[in-house]
């Protein structure tokens, strides 16, 4: 990772790939060619992972009436999908940031070498996934 002495500018990956890797994809290239011209700054790309077939619950997953359930079976990526992600983001020399919302996903961004762990605000007082997350030595 490189050294964080300008102020860091994240851009928000989200969901915002809809779950097509092409899109997702184009978002990192536009950014990276947007972020030339800015010396200034520091910047990152930060994604969010979930290991959705432990995260939502299994009677939960067939309810496509709850927004959030659907958007996120919809817009699902595999590790593989995100691997092509990181490896633009990198290209484009963006620091690679993001947040795990279950401890399957703290072990998949270790696994990936992702530069720092962002904790959720909605997961400050999950403690198995908090212990998970600082045994290890990546920034968050």
């Amino acid at each position: 990772m490189q050294n964080i002495t300008l102020p860091l500018f994240i851009f928000e990956m989200a969901n915002n790939h809809m779950g097509n890797i092409e899109h997702g994809l184009n978002i990192i290239r536009t950014y990276g060619e947007l972020i030339k011209k800015y010396k200034e700054f520091n910047f990152a790309i930060k994604l969010q992972y979930r290991s959705l077939d432990t995260f939502i619950h299994p009677l939960e997953k067939k309810n496509l009436n709850s927004k959030l359930v659907k958007r996120f079976l919809d817009t699902r990526l595999s590790a593989s999908d995100f691997e092509l992600l990181i490896k633009e983001i990198k290209k484009f020399n963006f620091i690679s940031i993001a947040t795990p919302f279950d401890e399957d996903s703290v072990d998949l961004i270790l696994s990936q070498n992702l530069d720092i762990i962002k904790v959720a605000s909605c997961s400050f007082n999950d403690w198995p996934l908090l212990e998970k997350i600082v045994n290890n030595d990546k920034p968050i």
